[in-house]
């Protein structure tokens, strides 16, 4: 498949609404019922404890969210220059072993981005442990990747043929 900006920027919203958000959303529920303290340190699971809703103070709850949405913020502007490495290409296609790879530099991007305190207007009571991010990042790339090479194409049956595109017809 060779990819379009429109194409990309639609695989990505796909990606982040049906994969990203409920797997982020199982994660911050994990840290935040599982009793995280604020140094983002994991404490043993009690089998009650997940049964409950996740505390008043949100913050630990909401993190995980805010760093996957600068992920997508950035993803986006970067498929901008994705577009432009592809046409270097002599079939100007995109191979996933560039996604996998990319999407790690993205992940870099970000994190270092919060750790120089470039997004302190997302997390403004700290920064996510690396840890922490990767373990998120590793649980929302995964589906993600694995959504890419089958869930997409088994469900969205022309999505291949449309440059990724989704609500592009084919000319006849």
């Amino acid at each position: 498949m060779t990819p379009t900006l429109l194409g990309r920027w639609h695989t990505r919203l796909i990606l982040f609404f049906f994969i990203g958000l409920p797997v982020t959303f199982l994660y911050a529920w994990y840290l935040s019922a599982w009793g995280l303290s604020n140094e983002y340190t994991l404490a043993w699971p009690f089998s009650e404890v997940w049964l409950r809703l996740p505390p008043v103070e949100l913050s630990i709850f909401q993190d995980p969210f805010k760093f996957l949405f600068a992920l997508l913020i950035v993803g986006l502007i970067l498929d901008v220059g994705y577009i432009q490495i592809q046409r270097f290409h002599w079939d100007q296609d995109w191979p996933f072993a560039y996604q996998f790879f990319f999407s790690w530099v993205e992940f870099f991007l970000v994190f270092y981005a919060m750790d120089f305190g470039f997004l302190d207007f997302m997390f403004p009571d700290g920064r996510i442990p690396f840890s922490t991010a990767i373990w998120h990042f590793t649980w929302v790339f995964i589906p993600s990747f694995i959504g890419v090479l089958a869930l997409i194409q088994i469900f969205l049956v022309r999505w291949r043929f449309k440059g990724g595109e989704l609500g592009r017809h084919p000319i006849r």
